[in-house]
């Protein structure tokens, strides 16, 4: 079953010309405009080469039918800063695991693609909790690739990175059911915090600073999720994993939602998360 939910990413753009206040046509630089509102969407130079969502939203659905590891996948398309950026998701009901029974989660891959080159052409490996509609991020490189924006994209090298990401995807069953037998108590999960995700920019630094409003929201986040899932190390991945998708009552929740999951790549990645499972 294919199933595609279409966020207005469905609408026609075109390279232009960019000109100076006084009408002079600037050399080297050009402009990705949609023509059925006239909106600027980005300015670029010379050797940027358009890439549409529709040539990248069609490839990726190829890889994945080429990739042959299902046939039951609902796709998700959303826009951002009015259709400058693109995320899609694509998820697999039926290629699931169980950290614990009951606890679903399913096989799912997001790609992006903007026309201001904030965010690349890329395909990532990631899952769906179902219990609470988490993104479960993963850490590692090999869940992500990066391609180059040409037209020419290469899909069977997708849809290979879509079968190693299915791969990834059941040994993260191993890691996660390991992470439920580490103890982590209020005190630990609260360093954690203010060494990663509520940690304040700093122009000193020397000096350590907490974001105090964001380190309550993800206290009491994992006040929750402790309840559910105990005091352990997958309480605290699933408090993260809450804090980056939840984001429907930013002004941005898309842009939001992929800077939040790239601090949360950064948290798993830095040496707090893995002290976790010894002293601190």
């Amino acid at each position: 079953m294919l199933d595609i939910v279409n966020n207005k990413w469905e609408f026609p753009v075109e390279l232009q010309p960019v000109f100076d206040q006084m009408g002079n046509q600037i050399i080297g630089s050009q402009c990705v405009v949609r023509t059925d509102t006239n909106a600027v969407l980005g300015v670029h130079g010379s050797k940027y080469k358009l890439v549409s969502n529709d040539l990248i939203i069609d490839h990726t659905i190829e890889a994945v039918k080429a990739a042959n590891i299902s046939r039951d996948y609902t796709v998700k398309i959303k826009t951002a800063d009015n259709g400058a950026k693109m995320r899609g998701e694509i998820n697999f009901p039926d290629i699931t695991i169980q950290p614990r029974v009951g606890d679903i989660t399913n096989f799912r891959i997001s790609f992006t693609n903007s026309y201001d080159a904030s965010w690349s052409f890329s395909l990532i490996s990631a899952a769906l909790r179902l219990i609470c509609l988490n993104g479960m991020v993963r850490p590692d490189a090999t869940a992500s690739s990066r391609f180059k924006h040409t037209a020419n994209i290469n899909v069977e090298g997708a849809a290979a990175k879509v079968r190693h990401g299915v791969d990834g995807f059941f040994e993260e069953n191993v890691r996660w059911k390991h992470w439920m037998g580490i103890n982590v108590s209020d005190e630990m999960a609260e360093l954690f915090f203010k060494h990663t995700l509520s940690k304040a920019p700093s122009l000193q630094q020397l000096k350590f600073k907490t974001n105090e409003k964001q380190l309550e929201n993800l206290l009491g986040i994992w006040r929750n999720e402790k309840a559910a899932l105990g005091p352990n190390k997958w309480a605290l991945y699933n408090a993260m994993t809450y804090w980056s998708t939840h984001t429907s009552e930013l002004r941005n929740p898309l842009v939001a939602s992929m800077n939040r999951e790239a601090q949360v790549v950064s948290a798993m990645n830095s040496k707090h998360f893995t002290q976790l499972e010894g002293a601190y």
